[in-house]
C-alpha cells in the first residue's frame, strides 16, 4: 500500500486482542513502535520526536483518512498475527521477517521457544516427581547399556588367554580412571547448559557445549601421549613384558576412541540440559547388539578376525558410531534449537570453565578410585578373596548408575530453576532428589539382598567365591543406601553450582578417614572384605550427611548471584549487536517495501 506520513506506531488503537493479553502487550508496542520510528525516519518525519496521546485521530497526522485506514487494516493484521504467534509459545526476543513482494505478511514474528516455561510454571512435589521419573528411567537404561561395553570385551577376549584376559582389565582400569577425568570435566556442563536454558539463553546452551569439548580435547593430548607410550610407565609398576605390551598395545589403539567418547558425553549433557534423556537409549540400543557382534567377529572370526588387537579396533568402532547416532539424532530430530553455529568464543574463558571443571573431576576420580584401591587391598587376603571383591565391585558400580540417574536429572531441574530464577521451585526439585535417594538406595539394597544368590552364581563356580560373595552382598546393600545418599547429594550440588565443596568433602573423607578405616579394620581387626566395605561405607554417609546439609540449606542469594556471574554476558552483548543489526536491515527492507 502507498501511505505517506509520519510517525504512526504510536497513533493507531490497539485491538481488542492485544488488551485481553496484557502479558504480551510490551513486546508488540516495541515491535510496532520500532516499526514506525524507522519508517518515519526513511520518510524524513518533521515531528518525529513529538508526542501523541494513542486515542488522537491519525487522519490529523497522515493526510486522508482513507489511508489511515488502510494503515491501520495493516497494522490490525500484524498485530494479530504477532499475538497468535506469542500466545502458543513466549519468546526470549523478536525478530523481524520480512514482507514479501506480493504484499503477504507470512510471519511477522518468529521465536526460539521452549516446551516449558521455567519462568512461569506451576511447580508442585507431585508435578516434580512426575519430571523426575520421566527423566530419571531413560537415563537409567542409558548408563546401564554403557556398563555392557567393558563386560562384552573382557568376555571377547577372556577366552584367549590368561594374559590376554589380565592385559584388556588392566586397560580398562587405566581407560575408566583416564576417561572419568573428561566425564569430570563434562560435569561442568551439568550446571552450565541446565542454567543457560531454564533462563532462556538457547544459544548459551551450544557455546558451552563447544567450550567444554574443546577445553575436553586439548586436556586428553597428554593422556593421549601417555597412552602412546604405556609400555615405558607401565614397566615401572607391572614386572611382567607380556602383560605390559599387551596392554600397550591395547592403549594405543584406544587412542582414536578417546575423542568420539568424550563428545558423546558431552552431546548427552547438552540434550539433557534441554529436557531430551530418551536419545541415550535410542543410540545404545542400536550400538550394544552391534558391539557384540563386531567384537566377536573382529576378535574369533576365522577369515577377518584378528585376535587380541579385534577387541580394542571395536571399542573405537562403538565409540564413533555412538557419537555419531547422537550427532544425527540432534541434527535430525531434536535438539538442534540450542546450537547457534561454531563460534571462537568455545576458546575464551578456559579459566571460568575449571572452577566448575577441576572440582567435577576429583569428584568422580575421588569415588572411582577408592572402589580399584578396595579391590587392590584385597589381593593381599588370597585369590578367593580378590574374585569375590571384583566381582562385587563390578555389581556395586552397576548399581551405582541408578542413583547417578536420578541425581542428573535431580541436578537438571535445579539447574533450569536456577537460571530461571524461581529459587523456590529449586528447592522443591532439592528437596526430591534427596528424599528419593531413600527410595533408590531401598531399592538397590533389596535386590542386592534378595538376588545375592543369582549374583554370586553369575561370577563363579567356585563354592568358596560364591560363599564369600553371598556373605558379602547385605552389607553391600546397605552401603548402597549411602552411596545413593552421595550420589544423588553430590548431583545437586552439581546443579548448584557448588562443585568445590563436594570435591573437597569427598576427597578428604575418602582419604582421610574411609579408606585408613577400612585398612585397620580389615587388617588389624581381621576382618578382610567386610573390614574395607565397612570403612567404605561409613565415609559414604557421612559424605552423603554432608553433602545433603549444603544441598538442603544453601545461600540460595549467593547460588543466584553466582549463576547470573556464569551467564555469557559477552555473548549476550555479542548477540544483541547481532540481533539488532538485523533488525535495522529487516526494518529497512519492511519500510522500502510498504513505502511509496
Amino acid at each position: 500500500d502507498d501511505i505517506d506520513g509520519g510517525e504512526l506506531s504510536r497513533t493507531v488503537s490497539l485491538p481488542s486482542r492485544v488488551s485481553e493479553t496484557p502479558d504480551l502487550q510490551p513486546d508488540v508496542d516495541w515491535i510496532l513502535q520500532e516499526h514506525g520510528r524507522r519508517y518515519s525516519s526513511v520518510n524524513n518525519s518533521d515531528d518525529e520526536e513529538e508526542e501523541y496521546p494513542e486515542e488522537q485521530n491519525f487522519e490529523q497526522r497522515s493526510g486522508s483518512a482513507e489511508e489511515a485506514l488502510e494503515y491501520e487494516d495493516f497494522m490490525q493484521r500484524v498485530r494479530r498475527q504477532l499475538v497468535s504467534d506469542m500466545s502458543r509459545k513466549r519468546a526470549k526476543r523478536p525478530s523481524f521477517i520480512s514482507v514479501s513482494s506480493r504484499g503477504s505478511v507470512p510471519t511477522i514474528y518468529q521465536e526460539i521457544g521452549t516446551e516449558e516455561d521455567f519462568a512461569h510454571e506451576a511447580v508442585t512435589l507431585k508435578s516434580e516427581a512426575k519430571v523426575l521419573a520421566s527423566y530419571s528411567i531413560p537415563l537409567i537404561f542409558t548408563f546401564l547399556l554403557e556398563q555392557l561395553f567393558p563386560v562384552v570385551c573382557s568376555l571377547t577376549v577372556g577366552h584367549l588367554g590368561k594374559s590376554e584376559l589380565a592385559a584388556v582389565s588392566l586397560a580398562s582400569m587405566t581407560t575408566n580412571i583416564t576417561l572419568a577425568v573428561f566425564e569430570g570435566i563434562a560435569t561442568s556442563l551439568d550446571t552450565l547448559c541446565p542454567q543457560a536454558y531454564g533462563s532462556g539463553n538457547f544459544r548459551g546452551v551450544g557455546i558451552h557445549l563447544q567450550r567444554c569439548i574443546a577445553f575436553s580435547l586439548v586436556s586428553y593430548i597428554p593422556f593421549g601421549f601417555m597412552w602412546f607410550f604405556s609400555e615405558h610407565l607401565l614397566s615401572f609398576v607391572v614386572p611382567e613384558k607380556e602383560l605390559v605390551a599387551l596392554t600397550a598395545k591395547f592403549l594405543r589403539i584406544t587412542i582414536l576412541g578417546a575423542p568420539p567418547y568424550i563428545m558423546f558425553e558431552n552431546l548427552k549433557r547438552f540434550l539433557q540440559a534441554q529436557g531430551i534423556f530418551d536419545a541415550g537409549i535410542y543410540v545404545l540400543v542400536i550400538c550394544a547388539p552391534l558391539n557384540v557382534l563386531v567384537s566377536y567377529n573382529l576378535v574369533w572370526n576365522s577369515k577377518f578376525g584378528l585376535g587380541f588387537v579385534g577387541a580394542p579396533i571395536a571399542v573405537v568402532i562403538n565409540f564413533w558410531l555412538m557419537f555419531t547416532l547422537l550427532l544425527l539424532y540432534i541434527v535430525y530430530i531434536e535438539g538442534e534449537k540450542c546450537w547457534g553455529g561454531f563460534t571462537r568464543k568455545a576458546f575464551t574463558h578456559w579459566k571460568d570453565l575449571s572452577h566448575l571443571a577441576i572440582p567435577g573431576i576429583i569428584m568422580l576420580e575421588a569415588e572411582d578410585l577408592s572402589y580399584e584401591i578396595l579391590t587392590l587391598f584385597s589381593s593381599y587376603f588370597g585369590t578367593s578373596y580378590l574374585a569375590a571383591q571384583s566381582a562385587v565391585s563390578t555389581t556395586a558400580a552397576l548399581m551405582y548408575m541408578i542413583p547417578f540417574a536420578v541425581g542428573i536429572s535431580s541436578s537438571t531441574r535445579i539447574a533450569n530453576f536456577i537460571g530461571a530464577r524461581r529459587p523456590e521451585c529449586a528447592k522443591t526439585a532439592t528437596r526430591l532428589g534427596i528424599s528419593s535417594s531413600l527410595f533408590v538406595g531401598l531399592l538397590n539394597c533389596s535386590i542386592l539382598i534378595l538376588g545375592r544368590h543369582v549374583i554370586a552364581n553369575v561370577y563363579s563356580n567356585d563354592e568358596e567365591v560364591v560363599s564369600l560373595i553371598c556373605e558379602l552382598l547385605p552389607l553391600v546393600g546397605v552401603v548402597e543406601i549411602f552411596d545413593s545418599l552421595n550420589a544423588i547429594a553430590g548431583s545437586c550440588l552439581r546443579g548448584q553450582g557448588m562443585q568445590l565443596i563436594g570435591s573437597i568433602v569427598n576427597l578428604v573423607v575418602y582419604y582421610l578417614f574411609a579408606i585408613p578405616l577400612g585398612m585397620i579394620l580389615g587388617w588389624t581387626f581381621d576382618l578382610k572384605l567386610f573390614g574395607l566395605w565397612i570403612g567404605i561405607g561409613s565415609g559414604m554417609l557421612i559424605i552423603g550427611l554432608i553433602e545433603a546439609y549444603y544441598v538442603l540449606f544453601p545461600d540460595w542469594d549467593k547460588i543466584l548471584r553466582r549463576a547470573e556471574m556464569l551467564k555469557e554476558a559477552e555473548d549476550d552483548e555479542s548477540e544483541d549487536e547481532e540481533y539488532l543489526s538485523d533488525c535495522d536491515s529487516e526494518i529497512d527492507e519492511n519500510t522500502r517495501l510498504l513505502g511509496p
